[in-house]
């Protein structure tokens, strides 16, 4: 059993059930914009909408995208659930326990986290606090840092293959919680779990083991 300083966790799929929002969300503008929809989900899973939209449309008004995006997901908030099991395992940690690291931007985060009711941490990095998106380890190394520790001392729990490169490559160790998104293929070094009623937490001198 390895102990571990700190948690991050990433948000969208992996401690609320946003998936509907967000299917809606880019299946509008993809409509909009002539683009296979089944291909546009396949690509944005845990990625910034910006990058997504810079590497399919380049030529567009990147910000203004963006804030169709997000005016689409803001008014769909209510249909956002906590993950399986995610309210009872954060109740288990001190709040200096565990922070955030979501693509998502700010406003939105604090509507999601809200409508699953979600304890909205101390530590929330989102998608302006970055230069790189994930699959960049960018921002899991200024969570672990906002958190006052080294990345390899943290814990990072994760539903998409983007979040999980990242957080590999920052040098935190990860969980694949699967309760939203199926279990990704083809990574070594990193446990799965469907959702939180299959983890426990235990405390013992300021650190926590699984």
């Amino acid at each position: 059993m390895k102990n571990y300083a700190k948690f991050i966790f990433d948000m969208d799929g992996t401690l609320v059930d946003s998936k509907d929002a967000v299917e809606k969300a880019w299946s509008l503008w993809a409509t909009e914009h002539n683009i296979d929809v089944a291909h546009i989900l396949a690509i944005s899973h845990g990625r910034p909408a910006d990058e997504v939209i810079k590497e399919l449309m380049p030529h567009l008004n990147i910000k203004q995208e963006v804030a169709k995006l997000e005016a689409i997901e803001l008014s769909n908030v209510d249909s956002v659930k906590p993950v399986r099991g995610a309210i009872a395992f954060l109740s288990e940690l001190q709040e200096h326990d565990w922070g955030i690291f979501t693509s998502a931007p700010r406003a939105l985060a604090v509507e999601r986290l809200k409508a699953a009711s979600i304890p909205i941490p101390q530590i929330l990095v989102t998608v302006e606090d970055v230069q790189k998106g994930k699959p960049d380890p960018e921002g899991y190394i200024l969570a672990a840092q906002k958190l006052g520790k080294l990345p390899e001392q943290c814990l990072v729990f994760e539903d998409a293959l983007a979040g999980i490169h990242s957080a590999l490559a920052a040098g935190c160790d990860v969980i694949n919680i699967t309760a939203v998104a199926p279990e990704q293929p083809l990574v070594t070094d990193v446990i799965s779990v469907k959702d939180y009623f299959g983890v426990s937490v235990y405390l013992d001198n300021n650190l926590i083991s699984i």
